[in-house]
């Protein structure tokens, strides 16, 4: 099909049809490599659509000529960029040349940009300015803004797995001048000391609550118009030091419909671009505000996030493994845990991996020892080295469950356990299981708890029938579908 469309196209047939064609064709490496064989038979034809009279057809020769990629195609394409007279295609060009290697135009492009911003902006000219603006922030990176700590009384959302605000509000109520909320899915907070709030270790993320109130409308440029007036920029700019544009992004939950979530998100991240005087730019790849739209049945609330306030909490956690514990949910584990815990506790993870595990348990409470085994030397050092990250203690070792012996007991257990998986088969994980009650029973001291994270209840409560020494103090669905859980066990006899 592409050999006939090609040959149609040197021809003069059906030149617009035939190229909209081709860039709906051209989705794969291999259709991509048949295409070429066809265009280099037909490279001056190709190239020379470029001074094509309809728009339509430079518009789809731009786009096909920036898959194509080759080094001789970007002067032909900055070249008729500058001469292009019709605006809603300039952005088009400037999209098809940042495949190439194109610094040599760089000063040229900064120029045009400083002359769009003299000027009268337009759908299209901001369109231009945008793309502009990426291909010169691909050399060039732009400066990141830094937080402004500042005391002040904020309104935060903080984002919470489903079922657990109860806890994290046990520790928001410790905190002096703050006072919260449990909602779904998370903690609406006041606080005078935002500090505080953010070293809490068991939320996901902070939202900042800027328009406290429901927008009751599912139009993007609606939504845009409260937020603008709201004083969106000037809510941002007061915790930022920098005075420069801010780059951001339109993030919608709670609507399924995938047509109507990217309406919204276009039309409001437009209508703050075109209503911002340059000072919000939309930019998904490198943004630091992210403007979180949350639907509701009756409408919707609207909460940043700032990329610039850094999350301190996890800093250690340099290294991980796609297996790896969230340290938010090791932090969560280990909150439900405490009151089991002990101040002089010799604390043992026999399938540590990198070390999440052992550091939160070091974070939440007083201890003797960590110790932590893997049969991966990988997932050792990774653990080894976040651990000094963290400035904790852990004794690895690299080793099988199954071969570790120790000169005395443990008075706690935790792990999170290995999941069924293509590398991980199911008579594997069934002897994981069954490995960690039988080891745990030699190792573990009188009236030590074990706390055990699985994905596999049924599993998990096939060895509790098999292993009547151990009593079950609690079972703590993690996850909102009940696909996760925390077991908090008791040894009663050896």
């Amino acid at each position: 099909m592409i050999h006939n469309i090609c040959e149609e196209i040197n021809e003069g047939k059906n030149v617009r049809e035939n190229l909209i064609q081709l860039n709906q064709l051209i989705k794969t490496d291999k259709d991509m490599d048949v295409f070429l064989d066809e265009y280099y038979e037909y490279e001056t034809c190709f190239i020379g659509l470029l001074d094509d009279e309809d728009a339509k057809v430079r518009k789809n020769i731009v786009k096909l000529l920036g898959k194509v990629g080759d080094p001789v195609l970007l002067k032909p394409l900055f070249e008729h960029y500058q001469a292009e007279n019709t605006q809603f295609l300039k952005a088009d060009y400037l999209a098809a040349m940042a495949s190439f290697e194109y610094e040599t135009y760089l000063l040229q492009l900064k120029e045009r940009r400083e002359t769009l911003e003299g000027q009268e902006r337009t759908k299209h000219s901001i369109e231009e300015m945008k793309q502009l603006q990426k291909l010169i922030w691909k050399l060039e990176p732009p400066k990141k803004h830094t937080f402004y700590k500042k005391d002040r009384n904020e309104n935060i959302l903080l984002i919470v797995p489903r079922g657990h605000e109860a806890a994290v509000m046990e520790e928001i109520q410790k905190i002096p001048d703050t006072e919260g909320k449990a909602i779904a899915g998370g903690c609406l907070v006041k606080t005078g000391h935002l500090d505080m709030v953010a070293k809490i270790r068991t939320y996901q993320a902070i939202l900042f609550d800027f328009y406290p109130k429901t927008i009751h409308s599912f139009e993007g440029a609606d939504i845009g118009k409260e937020i603008m007036e709201g004083g969106l920029v000037d809510f941002i700019q007061k915790r930022h030091k920098e005075s420069h544009a801010f780059l951001f992004r339109v993030d919608i939950k709670g609507v399924k419909d995938m047509t109507k979530k990217n309406q919204m998100a276009r039309t409001l991240s437009l209508y703050v671009e075109e209503h911002s005087d340059g000072r919000m730019i939309n930019e998904p790849s490198m943004y630091e505000v992210e403007i979180r739209v949350i639907a509701g049945a009756k409408g919707v609330r609207v909460f940043l996030k700032l990329s610039a306030m850094k999350d301190e909490r996890f800093m250690y956690r340099k290294y991980a493994m796609a297996t790896s514990m969230q340290p938010a949910k090791a932090a969560l584990m280990m909150h439900y845990l405490k009151p089991y815990m002990k101040e002089e506790a010799n604390i043992l993870d026999p399938f540590c991996g990198t070390g999440t595990l052992l550091i939160e348990r070091a974070f939440a409470g007083a201890y003797k020892s960590l110790y932590g085994l893997d049969i991966s030397g990988q997932a050792v050092q990774a653990a080894w080295e976040n651990s000094q990250r963290a400035k904790k203690v852990l004794n690895l070792v690299q080793r099988n469950f199954n071969d570790f012996k120790h000169e005395y007991t443990f008075d706690e257990i935790i792990t999170d356990m290995p999941r069924q998986s293509a590398h991980m088969k199911y008579k594997q994980l069934e002897y994981l299981y069954q490995l960690l009650f039988v080891r745990s029973r030699e190792l573990m001291a009188e009236k030590a708890v074990m706390a055990v994270y699985c994905e596999d209840a049924q599993m998990m409560e096939r060895c509790l029938n098999e292993n009547k020494w151990l009593t079950r103090v609690k079972k703590i669905p993690m996850s909102k579908d009940q696909t996760s859980w925390l077991y908090i066990l008791r040894k009663l006899y050896n």
